[in-house]
Formats: structure tokens, C-alpha cells, sequence
């Protein structure tokens, strides 16, 4: 099992010290993964509720936000190893190409190091202030997914959708890993799991209820192999929290690799010094007991 953890992005250490220092400890204590979300604007008069928690987004409009992309160039430059992920990059906010190429500057120049968790979004009042159609947002990602994948592997193509029509380009340089950065589908409803199964390289989930992520996994298997898929080749990713007790996080990591989860990316609250002080305890007491689960 790999084990990734999110670095501040917003409040008072999403600032350069706060990130480097948090990426760096987790390079140091063999942390797999860097993580960060995805918000562009803070819409301050919002009829839509956050779907995650009761009590609203954990970040306010006064804590700004990181740009997601940005953030993971510059981990990549302040280290060498450590993987680097977007739990969740909301695709649709988003224009395809720009970000074709964007993933594929921070493939190139960390190595292949990347990897893309997508999402629908949820935010209604975001996509308006960007100028982005909310309805529809699921379709116009399936297309973008099929953008995504063919300027990471063709060195020309065109494209003729209902959302997206180009002629013939080139959005070279091809990226490092072969296939390009996987595809992780984001999301805990049917339709992020067929997308996962049709599409995606991966299913990123939210939680560790072990029920709920076995029949996520049973879902996508099942569609999988209706489409022709191998449902092995499609990896199973989770974001959640972990108990600050040893035992029991390694008990409950290890139930995760039990029903086949192969990523958890880990949330910790704090300032960057409570954080990198978890990624210490993770690599003293934790990793060495789930690594290789």
C-alpha cells in the first residue's frame, strides 16, 4: 500500500516555507505521496452546500487557496522522489488542452512523478465566476478525459466532440511515463464509478468505511469487465483520516489493503509544524508496518 499526505494550501502556512517544509519531511520519512485539492476562486455568496461535512468547507474565503497545479511544479522542484497528486483536480473548471500541457510540463520536469485525481465538481457558483457550464460537467469531462489521453500519447490528433472541436495539433513534448500521468476518478456516486471502470485508470474514493469502498469495488470490477477491462489494471484510491493511535491506524491501513485499496492519501489537520510532526510519527510507527501491504 502507498500512503500519500496533503500539504497546507490554505490559512497561514500555504506559504512556501509551509509547503516545502511539509513535502520535504515526507520525502525524508518515506512518505509515497504529495497531495493537494483544487479551488480557483471562493464564491462568498453561495446557495450551494459543501456535500463533505455539516458544517461547510474547512477553508473560508479569508484563509485563501493555492492553485493546485502551481503548487505541485514547486514541490517537484523541492524534491526528487515523492509522488505528486491532486485529490481532486476538477477537470471541468478547466480548459483541456491548457491542462493537457500543464500536466505534462510537471511530468517532465519531476521525473513522471504526477498522477491526476479528477472530478465533476460540486461548487455551482465556482464554475459561474469562471465562466464554466455547471450542467453538463459530467459529459464534458469524458471528453476531456479522452483529450487528456491522447495528447499524452499521440504526438498530433484532432478532436471532434460535443463540447470540444479542434483540428489536427500537437501538444508536445509527450510526458515521461509512459501513457501519461494516470487517471484517477474521483468521487463516491455511480456515475464516478462507471467512469472509472470505462475510463479511468483508477477509482479515487473519499473515506475508510470499508463497506462502502467494497462495493465500489465491486461496482467497478463488475462494469470493468462488461466494457473489456482487466479490473486488476485499474488501481483503487481513498482519501481519509487516520487514527493517531499506531495500532490502530495499522490495523485499519492494513484492513484497507485487505479489500484491495493500493493508495490512502492522508488529511491532517494544523499548522505545518502539527503536520510534519504526523508525517514524523506515520514514518516511525506506521510506515514501516504497512508498506508493502
Amino acid at each position: 500500500m502507498k500512503i500519500g499526505v496533503h500539504v497546507p494550501q490554505w490559512g497561514d502556512s500555504a506559504d512556501r516555507a509551509g509547503v516545502l517544509d511539509v513535502a520535504q519531511a515526507a520525502e525524508e520519512c518515506g512518505i509515497d505521496s504529495i497531495w493537494v485539492a483544487d479551488h480557483i476562486v471562493f464564491p462568498v455568496d453561495s446557495a450551494t452546500k459543501y456535500p463533505y461535512r455539516a458544517d461547510g468547507t474547512p477553508f473560508g474565503a479569508e484563509d485563501g487557496f493555492l492553485e493546485a497545479l502551481t503548487l505541485l511544479a514547486v514541490v517537484a522542484g523541492a524534491t526528487s522522489r515523492v509522488g505528486l497528486g491532486t485529490s481532486v483536480l476538477v477537470l471541468p473548471m478547466r480548459d483541456p488542452l491548457t491542462t493537457a500541457k500543464v500536466a505534462t510540463t510537471i511530468d517532465v520536469m519531476s521525473g513522471g512523478r504526477l498522477q491526476l485525481a479528477v472530478g465533476a465538481g460540486w461548487w455551482r457558483e465556482e464554475f459561474d465566476a469562471l465562466g464554466q457550464e455547471f450542467d453538463g460537467r459530467g459529459t464534458r469531462m469524458d471528453e476531456q478525459i479522452d483529450i487528456l489521453k491522447s495528447a499524452w500519447t499521440k504526438p498530433s490528433f484532432s478532436h471532434a466532440g460535443e463540447a470540444y472541436r479542434f483540428a489536427e495539433l500537437a501538444c508536445t513534448p509527450l510526458p515521461v511515463r509512459a501513457g501519461g500521468p494516470p487517471i484517477l476518478i474521483g468521487g463516491m456516486g455511480a456515475r464516478a464509478q462507471r467512469r472509472a471502470a470505462e475510463r479511468g485508470d483508477g477509482w479515487h474514493a473519499v473515506g475508510a468505511d470499508l463497506e462502502v469502498l467494497r462495493e465500489g469495488r465491486a461496482r467497478i470490477d463488475a462494469r470493468a469487465s462488461e466494457v473489456g477491462r482487466d479490473p486488476a489494471e485499474i488501481m483503487i484510491s481513498t482519501s481519509a483520516g487516520v487514527s493517531s493511535n499506531p495500532e490502530r491506524a495499522v490495523a485499519r491501513l492494513r484492513e484497507l489493503a485487505g479489500i484491495g485499496i493500493g493508495q490512502v492519501v492522508l488529511n491532517f489537520d494544523g499548522d505545518a509544524a502539527a503536520i510534519i510532526e504526523r508525517v514524523q510519527w506515520l514514518g516511525d510507527h506506521v510506515l514501516p508496518e504497512v508498506h508493502g501491504s
